[in-house]
């Protein structure tokens, strides 16, 4: 190897040492804003790609809009145990659900279909149609596998589930 090649090598090392102290301070920064602001911020970790980003920052307490994502307990069921969820908040109070078979539409918007089965062939029940009522939601997600609303595992939430408000970060 020639001086120049030594070089080069020593200035690319250089490089990837300081980029990863940067990312690694900005991870840390994130978790100390996280644990710091606990009683009005959370910071979370998405373990399942139904949503996209892995680290959101969810603001207790604040209800989202229809269209945002929110941050909930689900209620027991046979796939996550003590796990919360991250899902867009699709629909509202006043809003009608219609099923068609294992099709799902919110005041005439398609959403998707239920599938029948888990992929661990574990049977899943559509959620029922009608009127969301007062303080209860419809939470989805365009991804084929997502665990939502449209399953009578998940159902509607009841907004006394929610965390809060969530942001993708990365």
């Amino acid at each position: 190897m020639n001086n120049d090649e030594k070089l080069e090598s020593e200035v690319r090392l250089s490089r990837f040492r300081r980029n990863l102290f940067r990312w690694l301070c900005g991870i840390g920064f994130i978790v100390l804003i996280g644990w710091g602001a606990s009683p009005f911020v959370k910071l979370g970790f998405n373990a399942t790609n139904s949503v996209d980003g892995y680290v959101f920052l969810i603001v207790k307490g604040v209800i989202p809009q229809k269209g945002e994502l929110v941050a909930f307990w689900p209620p027991e069921n046979d796939f996550y145990e003590n796990v919360w969820f991250v899902k867009y908040l699709k629909g509202v109070p006043g809003d009608s659900v219609v099923r068609q078979g294992q099709l799902f539409y919110i005041d005439g918007e398609y959403l998707g279909a239920a599938k029948t089965q888990s992929k661990g062939g574990i049977p899943l029940e559509p959620s029922k149609a009608g009127v969301i009522p007062d303080n209860s939601y419809f939470v989805w997600t365009p991804h084929a596998d997502s665990f939502d609303s449209r399953y009578e595992q998940i159902g509607l939430v009841s907004e006394d589930r929610f965390i809060g408000r969530a942001y993708r970060i990365f």
